[in-house]
């Protein structure tokens, strides 16, 4: 199983506002779950192949994105 958190990034500080959490059985189910959230993001940062190493090699995927103008950070994890 894997977690999702997509927060929100201020863009005159540091804030993080949490946006959507959730969790799925698979690293492709989080990424579609992810594009279904943020739609307007580019589909080429979220590939499984590019989710299944991060979380190898680091234990999680983290990345920030724009979306309709705002900034995001995305990050998929395992659950332990």
């Amino acid at each position: 199983m894997f977690r999702i958190a997509i927060s929100s990034l201020a863009d005159d500080g540091p804030r993080i506002v949490p946006e959507h959490r959730g969790t799925v059985l698979s690293v492709d189910e989080a990424v579609r779950a992810v594009l279904d959230r943020l739609p307007a993001v580019d589909p080429a940062a979220f590939t499984g192949r590019a989710v299944q190493d991060s979380v190898n090699r680091v234990n999680d995927f983290r990345r920030d994105v724009v979306a309709d103008g705002h900034r995001y950070r995305v990050i998929i994890a395992p659950m332990m």
